[in-house]
Formats: structure tokens, C-alpha cells, sequence
């Protein structure tokens, strides 16, 4: 008993002087803070201080900062024209030779323009992946034509050895809409600037229109340049001008009447035409076409809401397209484009482009350098038509009927004159149609039914909402 109470006085003795020596040596002034705080007498808060505990106040988030307007895309040219440049991809060609005609000069009397071309393939530019194939297929046959050469970056002659290696290919009927959706899809994995080059020197021979208001053969993603293999005028035999064909005045381009589809795929696309009638004029226009590849100004079109126009313009006050020329030289010869996206090979300069649709137009000068591409967005005010439609029982038609070969939808057509192609169409109701401020015609279709909204008024930035019904009572 005597033990234990000695081992409690000791035990009691140890802990007062661990405490005293805490307290004298190693102070907490947080500590003493907090017991002064405690054992204070109680105030009032401050106004406007919170009561309770801080962890469950209510904190009020700080404003938050504007976010800043989005910078412009691009290098700005002009009110709602930027341009953004990138590096040029390895551009390519595929030529598409009048076999034929290119060993026998049309008419005779001329010497043969395969040279020409084979001294282009012996030498090709460097860096341009180059293909080769015949207008024509089997004799008798419009289904395909003749491959010679696949698409590649060729040296050390492989190409003239391809060409005279192929001399007894393509004597069927020339059929250049198969040869250039071919020639398109050769040039399908080029991730640059792409064209299609026909050498022809003969009459269409599978009868396809290729001037119609069909989309041109291969779609829009190349452009058609056409060399015509024509004989020059003989001096005196143009009655506008007496001295063509003569050493004073060149001669013009020599266009016969067959040449005329050749010319719709060209233009239609954006590419030239032109004639030669010697192997070297052949070598020359061509290289000339090649060097165009040295750099690239593309010209893409935007609705006010950012949705790209896309497509063969549809002519009229309502069309669309874009036309370019060198800077320098007010001289200089304008290239036309009816398609959009518009794309144009050049060489390195400064050059002017002009946009336009929907009776608008947009113009800045461009600088592209050897090596660059050049793309230059254009907004254009635009406005909307929004179409509900109704069946005969009231409900309202909802849905794509694309895959149902187009059974409902509806078509836009400027107010002025006759329909002739469509400004915009949709397959899809509701419709909703992005178009330059104007008056339009709009024909809805349901089965087979069509209804006619006359008169529709569409405002830039602003949307024209109409319904039609497709009961007995007509909206």
C-alpha cells in the first residue's frame, strides 16, 4: 500500500514538471490567442460580418470576367474576309492523251504532237506526282479507258517509255466524262493541289452532256485544263481578223465545233483551254501548267452563320463563284470560277480575288509565296427560310427523306423569271435554307403533292418562318 501511494505522489511530481517546463520554454502564442478569445466577454458582431461558423457561410463567387471576343481566324483582307496560309502539299497531275491524234496530227500536214508530251515526261517538274492515261478505251467500248501509267513521282524517262509503250491503247470513241472521273480517282490520295490535263484532238464519242446541269464528271475537287491538238487558221480565213494565222498577229485559239464539251468541263471547273499545233507549243503549255502548281489560292464561300457554300452555281442573280487576276498587270488575264470551294494553281505574287453570291460581292488582294497556299474565307450576309409542313390530317412532318429518293422536302427559287435550277434544296422537313437577303419562290413537296409559297422575303441575319399544308386547305 505504502508502494503504491509513493509511486501516485512521483507520478503527480514528473507531470507538474514536464507541464512547467512546456509552459516556460515552448509557449503556443496560438494557443494562449485562442484561450484569450474563449474566455473573453462576448460583442456584438460587426455589421454586416456573418454569424455562425465561416464553413457554412454562404460566399458570394466573385464576378466573373467577360470572356474575351473571339480573335479572327486568319489574317483579316477586309470586312468579313480573312485568309489563313498553310504549306503546300505535293500537288498532282494525271494527263489525259488523245492517243490517236497525238501520233497522227488531225487533218495531216503537221508534225506529230507526241513528241511534245514525250518530252515533258522525259523531264517532269520536280516534286509533282504526274499519272497518265488514254481518252478512250477498247475499240467499240464508252464503260472505261485506258490506264498506262499509275500516278507517281517519276524519273530517268519511266514515263516516255510508258507513253510510247501504250501506243496501241485507246482507239475506241473518246469518252473524256469516264476518263476524268478516272483520272479522279487517281488523284483521290494527292493531298495537294490537284488537276486533270486532256489532250484531245477529236470529237466526243460516247455522247454524254457534259455542258448540262449536271455536277462535271469526278466531282468538284479538280480542276479540267484542256489542250486542243488543232491546226492554226491559214492567213486570211478569219473574216475578223484579216491577218491571223500570219507572223504579224498570233494566232487566236482555233476552236472547232467539236471542241465545245471539252470547253464546258474546263470552265466548269475552273480550268483554261487552249491550242497547240507543235510538239514544242504541246511541251511548252504544258510545263506552263505545271509551273501554275507552284502555289495555290483556294476561295472558300460562308453563309452569316459560318455554313459553307458548297457546289456548282446555279447561274442568275442568285449564283455564285470567284475570279482571280494578278495584281501587277490590270491586263492580266481574269480566271473564272463557277464553283465553290474555288481553287486556283498560280505562281508565287500578289494576286486580286473577287467573290461573289447571291447578287453580293467581296474584293482583296491576296499575297501567296512559292511553296504556300492561300485560303481565303469570304462571310457573306445571309439570311434564312424556315418551312414547317403538315399532312392532311394536321401533323406535323418530320424527318430526312433522302434515302427515300427525295419524296419530301423543298426547293428555293428566285422570284424573278423562270425556276431553272433551284437556289437551295432540302430533302427534310422542317427546312431550314440558308440564303442572300432577297425575294423567293418556295415549292414544298410531300409525295408526289407540291404547295407554292409565293412570296418570301429573307432579311440578313433574320429568319422567314412559313407553313404548308398538304390537306385540303391550302397555306
Amino acid at each position: 500500500m505504502r508502494k503504491a501511494l509513493l509511486y501516485l505522489a512521483a507520478l503527480t511530481v514528473a507531470s507538474s514538471v514536464v507541464f512547467l517546463v512546456t509552459y516556460l520554454f515552448g509557449r503556443h502564442s496560438t494557443l494562449e490567442a485562442e484561450m484569450e478569445r474563449l474566455t473573453a466577454p462576448r460583442v456584438a458582431p460587426a455589421p454586416g460580418k456573418p454569424r455562425g461558423i465561416p464553413s457554412l457561410q454562404r460566399i458570394e463567387a466573385p464576378p466573373e470576367a467577360s470572356a474575351p471576343p473571339p480573335a479572327p481566324v486568319g489574317e483579316p483582307l477586309g470586312e468579313g474576309i480573312v485568309v489563313t496560309r498553310s504549306p503546300l502539299e505535293a500537288p498532282g497531275m494525271v494527263i489525259v492523251a488523245d492517243l490517236p491524234a497525238l501520233a497522227s496530227f488531225p487533218g495531216g500536214g503537221a508534225r506529230p504532237i507526241a513528241g511534245g508530251l514525250a518530252a515533258f515526261l522525259s523531264r517532269p517538274p520536280a516534286g509533282l506526282k504526274i499519272g497518265l492515261r488514254a481518252l478512250a478505251g477498247a475499240e467499240g467500248e464508252c464503260g472505261a479507258t485506258d490506264g498506262i501509267s499509275g500516278l507517281g513521282s517519276w524519273g530517268g524517262g519511266e514515263l516516255a517509255r510508258a507513253l510510247d509503250a501504250g501506243s496501241g491503247l485507246g482507239r475506241g470513241p473518246r469518252n473524256p466524262a469516264r476518263a476524268v472521273e478516272a483520272a479522279a480517282e487517281d488523284l483521290a490520295a494527292v493531298p495537294g493541289e490537284r488537276f486533270t490535263v486532256i489532250m484531245a484532238g477529236g470529237e466526243e464519242g460516247c455522247h454524254v452532256d457534259l455542258c448540262g446541269s449536271a455536277p462535271p464528271p469526278g466531282g468538284s475537287a479538280q480542276r479540267i485544263h484542256v489542250l486542243l491538238i488543232a491546226a492554226p487558221p491559214e492567213p486570211g480565213t478569219e473574216p475578223g481578223m484579216p491577218e491571223a494565222g500570219s507572223r504579224v498577229t498570233p494566232p487566236p485559239v482555233f476552236e472547232p465545233e467539236w471542241a465545245q464539251p471539252y470547253r464546258c468541263l474546263a470552265e466548269r471547273t475552273g480550268g483554261s483551254v487552249s491550242a497547240v499545233s507543235s510538239p514544242e507549243e504541246a511541251e511548252a503549255a504544258l510545263r506552263r501548267l505545271a509551273g501554275d502548281l507552284e502555289a495555290a489560292v483556294v476561295v472558300k464561300a460562308l453563309h452569316y452563320t459560318g455554313q459553307e457554300v458548297v457546289g456548282i452555281s446555279p447561274g442568275g442573280e442568285a449564283g455564285w463563284g470567284a475570279s482571280l487576276r494578278r495584281s501587277a498587270d490590270s491586263g492580266a488575264q481574269v480566271r473564272e470560277s463557277e464553283v465553290y470551294p474555288a481553287a486556283f494553281a498560280v505562281p508565287g505574287g500578289v494576286y486580286v480575288v473577287k467573290s461573289r453570291y447571291g447578287g453580293q460581292g467581296r474584293t482583296a488582294a491576296v499575297a501567296v509565296a512559292p511553296g504556300e497556299r492561300a485560303e481565303v474565307r469570304v462571310t457573306f450576309a445571309t439570311g434564312e427560310v424556315f418551312l414547317r409542313a403538315f399532312d392532311a390530317s394536321g401533323g406535323e412532318i418530320v424527318g430526312d427523306s433522302a434515302g427515300f429518293r427525295c419524296a419530301w422536302g423543298a426547293d428555293v427559287f428566285p422570284r424573278k423569271g423562270d425556276d431553272g435550277l433551284p437556289v437551295a434544296s432540302t430533302c427534310s422537313f422542317p427546312a431550314r435554307l440558308e440564303l442572300s437577303p432577297g425575294n423567293y419562290r418556295v415549292r414544298a413537296r410531300w409525295k408526289g403533292i407540291e404547295r407554292i409559297v409565293d412570296e418570301v422575303t429573307v432579311e440578313a441575319g433574320a429568319s422567314a418562318v412559313r407553313a404548308v399544308s398538304f390537306g385540303e386547305d391550302k397555306q
